[in-house]
């Protein structure tokens, strides 16, 4: 079950108090369903007064099993908790795993609350799920269940601003690639009226800006994701020890808006060019 506690800490000297997202589990055979990723100390000892600690947050406070350190719970509780475990999956999982049994003494309900059950090598999911969902009337059964991850409660909020800060730096970029690509093309129009005149026909214009619009349009994405590749992978393994990944809606999207900026930007201000006629240019060519 989720829940929430507060941390406090020194930032540069100044006083500081952090809302974490912890979670709540119960210890028995834990690893069977949850793999915490276990550093140090073991989960099965969690029980009320004790809390596991993720590595990042433990390396920042110094803390090793045996150690204590003092929190506060959502409902403006204060504990002192000793330190039985450090976990590597801190970035999924938060900062801190207690027992379920200490998080309900700190809520109203147990809202929320996830079971993981495990199926014997060759059970039949299907049958185990119908099984669970008569048990308890009213339960969401999931055969697949999604990973779980523990969110800050202003997750969505933090979500929205960063894609509307994206959207705005995407936007400019956009404006001031196809500015640039129109200028570009526009100082062309003197090339293009003498490859007119000396019998290129528009069909082999048009062509040739779509190839060099698509040629622009690669070595943009490759420089780019190049770029972008360095720092991404340095801090992806840094913080979760994996490789960046992309998810195929917003590279879709990225590939999209680049191929239409580039061709919009190269083939708009030729349109005047490749109109009418011009001597020494045929039927057939125009």
């Amino acid at each position: 079950m989720p829940g929430t506690v507060v941390l406090a800490r020194r930032e540069t000297g100044e006083p500081r108090l952090d809302r974490l997202p912890v979670l709540g589990v119960t210890p028995q055979r834990l690893t069977r369903t949850l793999d915490p990723g276990v550093r140090e100390g073991t989960v099965r000892q969690l029980r009320p007064g004790t809390v596991a600690v993720g590595a990042d947050r433990a390396r920042s406070l110094d803390l090793r099993p045996g150690a204590t350190v003092t929190l506060r719970f959502g409902d403006g509780a204060p504990a002192r908790l000793r330190v039985v475990a450090v976990y590597e999956r801190s970035l999924a999982l938060g900062d801190f795993l207690f027992s379920r049994d200490e998080l309900l003494r700190h809520g109203s309900r147990p809202d929320g609350a996830r079971v993981l059950v495990t199926v014997a090598p060759g059970g039949d999911r299907t049958a185990v799920a119908a099984a669970l969902a008569a048990a308890v009337p009213g339960a969401r059964v999931e055969t697949t269940p999604a990973p779980v991850r523990v969110a800050a409660e202003h997750q969505a909020l933090v979500e929205v601003v960063t894609m509307a800060a994206v959207s705005v730096i995407g936007g400019f970029t956009v404006i001031a690639v196809l500015s640039t690509l129109s200028l570009i093309a526009v100082g062309r129009r003197p090339e293009l009226r003498l490859l007119r005149l000396a019998g290129a026909g528009r069909r082999t214009l048009r062509r040739m800006l779509r190839l060099e619009a698509a040629a622009l349009a690669l070595t943009g994405l490759a420089v780019g994701a190049a770029v972008a590749m360095v720092p991404l992978l340095a801090f992806s393994l840094g913080v979760a020890r994996t490789v960046p990944h992309l998810p195929p809606v917003p590279a879709v999207v990225i590939v999209a808006v680049v191929a239409a900026t580039t061709g919009a930007g190269t083939l708009l201000p030729a349109r005047a060019v490749l109109r009418g006629r011009y001597p020494g240019s045929g039927a057939a060519g125009g």
